[in-house]
């Protein structure tokens, strides 16, 4: 199935060839879940970053579907 990755902000540098404007596409195994997408996308993990499935924060374990937008994008801090 494809699913759609949209890195924003500073990870836009870890766009991959290809990619359309922020997005690109990633075929992944259907059931495949949040956690294990975040391991195939090449920003660092290390980071605490912000994501959404189709704009919603996504639940622990949640399944993805076919055609789901993931949003990654860095956490700010204000001050």
């Amino acid at each position: 199935m494809k699913v759609y990755v949209k890195l924003l902000n500073v990870y836009r540098k870890y766009l991959p060839d290809g990619a359309q404007g922020s997005t690109y596409s990633l075929d992944v195994p259907v059931a495949t879940r949040i956690e294990k997408l975040l391991t195939q996308v090449p920003v660092p993990a290390n980071e605490g970053q912000v994501v959404l499935v189709n704009g919603r924060t996504p639940l622990n374990g949640q399944v993805l579907e076919d055609g789901d937008t993931v949003a990654i994008f860095p956490a700010m801090a204000g001050g």
